[in-house]
């Protein structure tokens, strides 16, 4: 049976112990006191110790008192959290709303994937994967339901997508607008007047979502000529990102177009040149840490792919490596470009490289940029990076708590 004096002594001890790990950085002086004796923290001091407390601690934090709920729940305790957040996991998004999440250390060792991943339901067993940001993950099913979720904290928002009509086509994505503290959600569909490939006599409909105002924009034919190829947009430093194309069929790629999330406009980026003739269906796009990057792949002779980052502050493509796969490899995972990738680089001296495609993982010797090892990972789409968070969907929208 739950007692609160014993949980309330058990937090009084988590307390005791990150005070003497941390009170050396204050100008405080600590003093014995009796048993019988109110614990007074200042808040400050109170605010430094539950933030550097481990998830799962903060939470059973909450179940304390009032005082300490509200302060936990502050919308300047979250973003602080969220900044000094560092532990990442990589979630694999799954068919039927099964979700797998862990940590990189074990995929690095190549242990057995499928003992160390986590599953968990996502709210909707029949959705598909929009994005993630911030500990938030934006679902979709196809009666238009959307979910943002916080598996960690177990709580969701479910937001009714405007009825439009059935569409061709639809691409998505799902960002953070960190000047207003807003989460979007777009969406773009496409809607065929005849089974001309033509791009240009499609009508779009972009539909915007916003968390923090719990209400959508409906925008008409501004993408007017281009089809987005990946179903599902790359958030990378304020944008979601899309390889694009200017027919359906094809599917070559002539640039990437982004969705700035705060201004809500649209940009594009050239592709970096590869100094090939007729190469841009060899193309595909995804993100390198937390760079927007791209990926060319050759396949004559020995099969190689040159990887590509897109710095801001430089405004430039720079070529990061290219990896080398063993003659007579099958690539018949890069030739679909609706799925984008994802690599994660080692913090080992060696830097091995791990490249997540769907269904499949990669890893290659840092040195060498050989392949090593490959897994698969059964029934999943390319890993996205995820942090755990304490944000909660309902307290923006303002919808509950």
């Amino acid at each position: 049976m739950f007692s609160f004096l014993s949980f309330r002594d058990w937090i009084h001890q988590v307390i005791h112990t990150v005070l003497i790990k941390f009170i050396s950085g204050y100008d405080f002086v600590f003093t014995p006191f009796s048993t019988t004796t109110e614990i007074i923290i200042p808040n400050e001091i109170l605010t430094d110790i539950l933030l550097r407390l481990p998830l799962k601690s903060l939470l059973k934090c909450k179940s304390v008192s009032k005082s300490w709920h509200q302060l936990i729940s502050s919308p300047d305790f979250v973003k602080t959290h969220l900044k000094l957040k560092t532990d990442q996991l990589v979630l694999f998004p799954g068919i039927n709303g099964k979700y797998k999440f862990c940590s990189l250390t074990p995929l690095f060792n190549k242990q057995h994937i499928a003992e160390e991943l986590l599953l968990i339901d996502s709210p909707n067993l029949k959705v598909f994967f929009v994005g993630s940001v911030n500990g938030l993950i934006c679902l979709c099913n196809y009666a238009r339901e959307t979910y943002i979720w916080n598996p960690t904290i177990k709580k969701s928002k479910k937001v009714l997508y405007p009825k439009l009509g059935n569409s061709f086509y639809n691409k998505y994505g799902f960002g953070y607008d960190e000047s207003s503290d807003d989460y979007k959600a777009a969406f773009v569909d496409y809607y065929r007047n005849s089974y001309n490939d033509d791009v240009s006599k499609m009508k779009t409909v972009i539909s915007i979502y916003s968390l923090r105002t719990d209400s959508w924009t409906i925008l008409h034919d501004e993408l007017q000529g281009v089809f987005l190829l990946n179903h599902s947009g790359k958030f990378v430093n304020g944008k979601i990102y899309w390889a694009a194309s200017t027919r359906i069929g094809n599917y070559d790629v002539y640039n990437i177009i982004s969705f700035d999330v705060a201004e809500e406009t649209w940009g594009r980026l050239e592709l970096p040149s590869c100094g090939e003739v007729n190469s841009k269906f060899k193309f595909k796009l995804g993100v390198v840490g937390s760079d927007l990057s791209v990926m060319y792949t050759c396949y004559l002779g020995t099969a190689t792919s040159d990887v590509w980052i897109w710095k801001d502050c430089s405004v430039s493509w720079m070529k990061l490596f290219t990896i080398e796969y063993p003659q007579n490899t099958v690539l018949v995972m890069f030739s679909a470009l609706i799925f984008t990738f994802s690599i994660h680089l080692s913090q080992s001296e060696k830097g091995d490289i791990l490249l997540s495609l769907p269904g499949l993982i990669m890893i290659f010797d840092g040195s060498t940029k050989r392949l090593e090892h490959t897994a698969d990972v059964e029934g999943c789409n390319p890993a996205e990076t995820y942090a755990e968070s304490i944000v909660n969907p309902l307290m923006i929208s303002g919808s509950g708590s």
